[in-house]
C-alpha cells in the first residue's frame, strides 16, 4: 500500500526532531551551518557576478549608443560648419569684381573697393577672412586690409590650397596661420581668365576655434586629426599638434615645407595609446579609459574624427550595482537566518498543530462523506416513495389473483378436478415470480454503494430503470419510444448511481407531461467521438428561461409542495460528476425538456 503523502511529511518531521535532540546533534547542526554557509556563499558569488556581467554589458551598450549618437551628431555639425561656405571662394572667383580687377591693370580698378568688397562679404558669411592672390602668390587684396597683421603684401605660393588652385581645382587644406598664428581651413578656388588661364586665387579661411567649441560634448572628448594623423582639433588643447602615432621623417620634412603647423615641434601622443582608424577600441590617457569611436571624414574635410567616451561611467554603473547587490544579498541572508531561526522555534508547535488538524479534516471528511452517502441514499427513498403508489397497485394486483386462484384450486381439488388446479397453482407460481422480481429490482435500487467505477451495461441498466418506473408509467398515459445501438452499450460507471439518475430523468419526464393531451417520452442512446450519452426529452411545457439557470441546484423546484424536495436533479448531477461525466440540460426546439447524461465509453478489454 502506498503512504499518504502527508504521513510522510509527518515521518520527516519527526525524523528531524530526532535528529535535533539526539546526543550528536550538535556535530550534525556545526555540519548543516557550514554547508548552509557554504552554499550562501556560492549563491552569493554567482549572483554578484551575474550582476557584474549583465550591468556591465548594458552599461557598456548604453555608452556605446550614446557615443555613436555623439559622433553622428558632431559628424554632422562639423561637416554642416565646413559644407556652409564651401561654395564661396568659388562664387567670389566667377565674380566680375574679382575677375574685372585681375584682368584690368589696378591702376585703372580701386584696389580699396575690392578690399572693402571682401571685408563686406567677410563679414556677411562671417568666416576668418577672405584674401585675393595673383598668380605668383602674392596676396594683393583682403578682407582683413585694415589689420596691422594685413595678408595684402604675403605670398603663400607654398600652400598647397594655392599650389592646387593654381592647377584649375577647388582646393581644401587646414593649416596654422603664417601670419596670425591662427588655426584655420582654407578653401581656394582658381580665377580663371577669358583666355582659360588662371589668373589668381580666391582663398576664404574658416576658424577653427568656433567648430571646436561647437562639437565639445558633455562627458565625452573628441580629436579631428589631418591626413598625417596629427590632432589640430580638440577639446583638450595638451593634445593639439601631437601625432597619433610617430611621423616618419619623410612627413616631418613635407609638414616643414607646407608650414602647415609653423615651427612647431609635432611630437606623438604615446600617453593615449591610440590605434589610427580603428572604430571601438580602448584608449587610457594615464587618468582615465576611454571607448574609441572612428568616423572617417577624409572623402568630405580630409578629417578623420575620433570620439572618446569616458569609460568610467560603465565602471561606476557597476561599482553602484554590484554594491547595491551586495548590500541586498547581505540583507537577505540576515532576513533567512532571523525567519530560519523563529522556524526553529515554532517548529514543535506547526507540528502539533498540523497532527490535530490533519485529524480533525479527516475526521470532518468521514462526516461529509457519511452525509453525502444519506443524502443520496434519502434520495433514492424519495423516488421510490414517489413511486410507491404504482408499485403497490402492482404488488395487490398479483396478491388479488393469487388469492382468486388459491380459493379455485381449493375447489377444484374437492370435487377432483385435479388438473385444472394444477393450472391455477401454475398461475400463482408464475405472479409469485413477478412479484419477486419487482422486489428484487426495489432492493437492488435502494442498496447504497460507494461510488466504485467499473463497466456497466447502460442497456441493462436502462431496463432496471424502466422496470421500477413501469408501475408509474402502466398508470399513465404515456407512449414510451427508445432508440438504442449497439455502440451505446458499455460506460465507465457505477451501476446503483447510473440506474438512480436513469429513475430520476425517466420519473421526471413521466410527470412533466402528465397534463398533456398526447403524452410522450423518448430515450435515445447514441454516440459521440469521446462519449456515450442517454437523451431523456418529453412533449411537456419544457423550462422556463427564469428557472433553467438552476435546474440543478439543491431544493429547487417546480412541483408543487407535497411533490418533491428539488434533490433529484441536483444529486444527479452531482453523481453524474462523480462518474466523470456529465448531466445537462435543454429545451426542445418541439417543445418539452431534453435532459442529458454523457457518460465515458468502456475501457477496452475492462
Amino acid at each position: 500500500m502506498l503512504t499518504p503523502i502527508h504521513t510522510l511529511y509527518q515521518r520527516s518531521e519527526v525524523s528531524l526532531l530526532r535528529l535535533l535532540f539526539s546526543p550528536t546533534r550538535l556535530t550534525h547542526y556545526r555540519l548543516g551551518k557550514a554547508l548552509v554557509a557554504g552554499l550562501l556563499g556560492l549563491f552569493s558569488i554567482i549572483t554578484l557576478l551575474t550582476v557584474y556581467h549583465t550591468v556591465r554589458k548594458n552599461a557598456a551598450e548604453s555608452l556605446e549608443r550614446d557615443a555613436y549618437n555623439a559622433l553622428t551628431q558632431l559628424h554632422s555639425q562639423l561637416l554642416g560648419a565646413l559644407e556652409s561656405h564651401a561654395y564661396l571662394p568659388a562664387l567670389l572667383a566667377s565674380g566680375h569684381e574679382v575677375h574685372d580687377f585681375l584682368e584690368r591693370a589696378p591702376a585703372t580698378q580701386s584696389v580699396e573697393a575690392l578690399n572693402r568688397y571682401l571685408e563686406q562679404a567677410n563679414r556677411i558669411a562671417e568666416t576668418a577672412d577672405i584674401y585675393l592672390m595673383q598668380a605668383d602668390g602674392l596676396t594683393i587684396a583682403a578682407s582683413n586690409w585694415r589689420s596691422p597683421a594685413t595678408f595684402i603684401g604675403r605670398n603663400f605660393a607654398f600652400r598647397p590650397y594655392f599650389q592646387e588652385a593654381m592647377q584649375g581645382k577647388i582646393s581644401r587644406y587646414y593649416a596654422l596661420g603664417t601670419t596670425s598664428g591662427e588655426r584655420g581651413y582654407y578653401f581656394s578656388a582658381p580665377v580663371k581668365a577669358t583666355d582659360g588661364t588662371v589668373s589668381g586665387v580666391v582663398v576664404v579661411k574658416i576658424a577653427v576655434d568656433p567648430l571646436e567649441n561647437l562639437a565639445k560634448q558633455r562627458g565625452m572628448s573628441f580629436i579631428v586629426t589631418d591626413p598625417d594623423d596629427v590632432v589640430f582639433m580638440s577639446d583638450r588643447s595638451a593634445w593639439h599638434y601631437r601625432a597619433v602615432q610617430p611621423l616618419t621623417s619623410a612627413k616631418l620634412t613635407a609638414l616643414r615645407e607646407s608650414r602647415r603647423y609653423g615651427d612647431r615641434q609635432i611630437t606623438p601622443l604615446t600617453e593615449l595609446n591610440l590605434q589610427p582608424g580603428k572604430n571601438g577600441q580602448h584608449a587610457n590617457d594615464l587618468t582615465r579609459n576611454y571607448l574609441v569611436l572612428y568616423q572617417d571624414m577624409r572623402e568630405t574635410a580630409g578629417w578623420q574624427l575620433y570620439l572618446l567616451a569616458d569609460w568610467g561611467r560603465v565602471t561606476r554603473t557597476v561599482s553602484v550595482a554590484v554594491i547595491l547587490a551586495g548590500v541586498m544579498l547581505l540583507l537577505s541572508i540576515l532576513l533567512i537566518y532571523l525567519l530560519w531561526k523563529n522556524q526553529r522555534q515554532r517548529r514543535d508547535y506547526e507540528q502539533r498543530t498540523r497532527e490535530e488538524l490533519a485529524a480533525k479534516v479527516e475526521e470532518r471528511t468521514r462526516e461529509l462523506r457519511h452525509t453525502q452517502e444519506e443524502l443520496v441514499q434519502a434520495a433514492k427513498m424519495a423516488a421510490l416513495g414517489q413511486l410507491s403508489a404504482g408499485i403497490n397497485h402492482e404488488l395487490n394486483n398479483p396478491l388479488t389473483a393469487i388469492r382468486a386462484y388459491a380459493d379455485n384450486a381449493v375447489q377444484f381439488l374437492d370435487i377432483g378436478k385435479h388438473a385444472i388446479a394444477r393450472e391455477n397453482l401454475c398461475e400463482i407460481v408464475g405472479l409469485t415470480e413477478r412479484m419477486a422480481t419487482i422486489t428484487r429490482q426495489l432492493k437492488t435500487f435502494s442498496r447504497k454503494s460507494s461510488g466504485q467505477m467499473e463497466t456497466c451495461d447502460l442497456h441493462r441498466a436502462l431496463d432496471s430503470a424502466l422496470s421500477i418506473v413501469q408501475p408509474k408509467l402502466s398508470q399513465s398515459r404515456v407512449r414510451l419510444t427508445q432508440q438504442r445501438t449497439d455502440d451505446t452499450r458499455y460506460v465507465q460507471a457505477d451501476l446503483v448511481w447510473l440506474e438512480q439518475i436513469l429513475v430520476n430523468l425517466i420519473s421526471n419526464a413521466v410527470e412533466a407531461v402528465q397534463e398533456q393531451l398526447d403524452q410522450q417520452v423518448w430515450i435515445t442512446l447514441q454516440t459521440t467521438d469521446t462519449h456515450i450519452s442517454v437523451s431523456v426529452r418529453d412533449n411537456g411545457m419544457g423550462i422556463s428561461e427564469a428557472a433553467m439557470p438552476h435546474v440543478f441546484e439543491a431544493f429547487f423546484t417546480t412541483k408543487t409542495i407535497g411533490k418533491g424536495l428539488g434533490l433529484g436533479l441536483s444529486i444527479s448531477y452531482r453523481l453524474a460528476k462523480d462518474m466523470h461525466g456529465h448531466l445537462s440540460v435543454c429545451n426542445s426546439p418541439e417543445g418539452g425538456a431534453i435532459f442529458t447524461l454523457s457518460l465515458q465509453p468502456a475501457i477496452a478489454g475492462a
